[in-house]
């Protein structure tokens, strides 16, 4: 795959530069403090690509008015302490190019927003791979399915088989085996092992966590 580097914005100086390949973001991950009772999550991550997936939920701003793709995503990157980068390859596949145009102006949202509205008009994506936030096609997306064990919380252990109707039915339905598409689910106990794509990933979190959330407030009312 040929990816045109953007900026890894990390300021450092040729003796960090082994310290950087490890550790783009120029600091040691630290897994997050496990809770007592936790609710559902994903385990087994690499540190880096778990740091990413944070930084995608921080809030930022940026305006920019017609300015070229790799110059925006520069920007983003920069602004956000974020490595990225462009898959030129794929987006020229499709008659685009990194000089394509970018307008957009956004106040305190995430990360993950500002990247899906400036891409949509596009029609690009962005997926975490190799340790860095890739900005390609949604084809090539679907062909690097992204593998998560989820630890379900105790408040769904014993209801694995509904809820994996719940997310083959309503997240992505025809993207998954039972109906001919890429993405698999498989159960063992109250483990969920799925492969399937980074944006399916971020939706079966936010589902789960509804889910979660639900759950106990039926139980507190009860």
């Amino acid at each position: 795959m040929s990816l045109l580097t953007l900026l890894i914005p990390l300021g450092l100086m040729p003796t960090q530069r082994a310290q950087a390949q490890q550790d783009p973001f120029g600091s040691e991950a630290k897994p997050a403090a496990t809770p007592d009772t936790p609710p559902s999550m994903t385990i087994g991550q690499d540190p880096i690509e778990q740091q990413l997936r944070r930084k995608l939920s921080e809030q930022t701003s940026i305006h920019v008015d017609e300015v070229p793709l790799s110059e925006f995503l520069h920007l983003l990157s920069e602004k956000t302490n974020t490595p990225m980068v462009l898959d030129t390859r794929a987006i020229e596949e499709i008659g685009l190019s990194p000089q394509q145009h970018i307008h957009v102006s956004l106040q305190n949202v995430s990360l993950r927003t500002v990247l899906k509205i400036s891409l949509r008009p596009l029609d690009l994506t962005y997926m975490i791979k190799d340790e860095l936030i890739q900005i390609t096609t949604p084809e090539c997306a679907e062909n690097n399915l992204v593998t998560k064990v989820y630890a379900l919380a105790d408040s769904l252990k014993g209801k694995t088989p509904k809820v994996i109707r719940a997310v083959t039915s309503t997240i992505t339905p025809d993207t998954w085996e039972v109906l001919g598409g890429p993405s698999t689910i498989v159960a063992i106990e109250s483990v969920l092992v799925v492969s399937t794509t980074e944006k399916t990933h971020e939706q079966i979190g936010d589902l789960l966590e509804k889910i979660e959330t639900a759950m106990q407030t039926g139980k507190t009312s009860s």
